[in-house]
């Protein structure tokens, strides 16, 4: 998988923000599960007191999708 060409730019944005480097190349399975660990250590780092892990595990529910599957 490609992430650069399978996200849209909002989205690729939101990987940046989680510390996943986006290049136009293609990822090894093994790559894509760490990214996927690194985005859920992402959101669990946040507070949940005041909300902010649903939030971004909403935001970053379709990215994840996509990254499983």
């Amino acid at each position: 998988m490609n992430l650069k060409k399978e996200f849209k730019k909002e989205e690729i944005e939101l990987l940046q923000v989680a510390g996943v480097n986006v290049e136009d190349r293609e990822y090894s399975k093994e790559e894509l599960r760490k990214c996927e660990m690194d985005i859920e250590e992402f959101i669990m780092s946040h507070s949940s007191k005041n909300g902010d892990i649903s939030k971004l595990s909403n935001q970053y529910y379709g990215i994840l999708n996509t990254l499983i599957n």
